[in-house]
């Protein structure tokens, strides 16, 4: 089985390059901006509704912010 795992350097260069604030692409996606500043950190993984929800706020597919990861079955 294959999931996906953020790249919170993508997330932050992305949102950056946009001109947007923590606080708003934390609005977008219905985030709190410092579980987003965790996840842009890489020092938390989030669940896939949240994965999808950072994708739309930064108007990119899920597969520009994140990379396959294998998990154990």
């Amino acid at each position: 089985m294959t999931t996906r795992r953020l790249n919170g350097a993508t997330v932050r260069a992305l949102r950056e390059a946009l001109g947007l604030r923590s606080r708003d692409l934390s609005e977008r996606a219905g985030i709190d901006p410092g579980y987003l500043t965790k996840l842009e950190n890489g020092s938390r993984q989030p669940s896939a509704l949240i994965l999808r929800k950072l994708a739309i706020g930064l108007g990119v597919s899920i597969e520009v912010i994140s990379y396959p990861a294998e998990v154990a079955a």
